[in-house]
């Protein structure tokens, strides 16, 4: 099933060099202008949550262009 999720780059507080890929899916059937707009307040939720991350970047993808598996 092919839907959009907010992809993001997260890196540890302690140590820049430790970075990872998070995914989140995003409700209903969105199109790319809706996912954006929801983007800022997901995004500080998941940080206010993970206070030892830092995200670096984001972005809205389809799912099928993930590079790992679900």
């Amino acid at each position: 099933m092919n839907f959009l999720e907010l992809v993001f780059t997260v890196c540890a507080v302690a140590n820049v060099n430790v970075c990872d890929e998070k995914y989140i899916p995003m409700q209903g059937d969105l199109r790319a202008t809706a996912c954006v707009m929801q983007a800022q307040p997901t995004l500080a939720q998941w940080a206010m949550a993970n206070p030892n991350w830092t995200i670096m970047n984001w972005r809205c993808d389809s799912s099928t262009n993930r590079k790992q598996g679900i």
